[in-house]
Parts: structure tokens; sequence; C-alpha cells
């Protein structure tokens, strides 16, 4: 009987944990029982890539992203009509798991966390080049 209650209470705990955690991404997974980095370690091809500038300036992209259990990131970036551009480096995460952060050398790319689901990803990024405020959005779909 105790012990039939404990475990009750323990799933009960789970629950609302997943709960909890569940409005952390503008449009994050209602409920999800895999960790963040569990989601987001995958091999990711984009499939919407927006860089926007304040002029009303944009561009597609594409990108393939893999991300490694080890902490290691591959990002194979196609702007046409350039070849493509690989860099690779560490990722994390910032305290509260709402940034993905990836680093090359010493220089680390900050990416707000918009979408993290099992299959799909989406980033964001602002930031301002040549006093040109720019806005990057990218949709990833896991391979």
């Amino acid at each position: 009987m105790i012990k039939s209650t404990l475990t009750k209470l323990a799933f009960l705990f789970i629950v609302a944990i997943s709960f909890t955690a569940c409005d952390k991404y503008e449009e994050g997974a209602n409920i999800s029982l895999l960790t963040a980095k569990m989601r987001v370690t995958n091999s990711w091809v984009s499939s919407s890539y927006v860089y926007e500038t304040a002029a009303g300036n944009t561009s597609s992209n594409t990108s393939e992203l893999t991300i490694e259990k080890d902490g290691t990131f591959t990002n194979v970036v196609t702007i046409s009509p350039f070849p493509a551009s690989t860099t690779t480096g560490t990722w994390g995460f910032n305290s509260d798991k709402t940034q993905l952060l990836l680093t090359e050398g010493s220089t680390v790319d900050t990416w707000d966390i918009i979408k993290l689901k099992n299959k799909e990803l989406k980033l964001r990024q602002t930031g301002s080049i040549l006093g040109t405020e720019t806005t990057t959005t990218i949709e990833y779909n896991a391979q």
C-alpha cells in the first residue's frame, strides 16, 4: 500500500515538473519527457532561414547544423551564390536553457531558442552589423 502511494506521488511529481517547464520557449513543446539536451542533440536541416535588416532587406540561406552529445557542433551554411561555409566548435545552453551558445574559438554566437521539440528547432538571433539592426530566424527539421 505504501509502495503504491509512493509510486503515484513520484509520478505526479514528474508530471508537475514537466508542466512547469513547458512555457520556456515561445513555440515550445507542450509536454516533453526528454531533456533540452536530448532534444537539441541531432542533425538539423533548415526548412527556413531568413536574414532580415532594419532596412527591409532579406535573404534566404540554408544551414545544416549537427549538435553532438559530446558538446561539439558543426554548421554548414550556404549563402547563394557563394560556396558553403563550415564552422565547428562547442555548444551549450545559458543558465535557464532559453539560449543556444555556439562557440568557435573565442567567438560565441548566442541564439534565442523559439521552439525546441524532438524533431523541430527554431532559433532567432538579433544584432547589429555596421549600425544596421539584423534578425536571423532559422527553422530546422531533424534529419
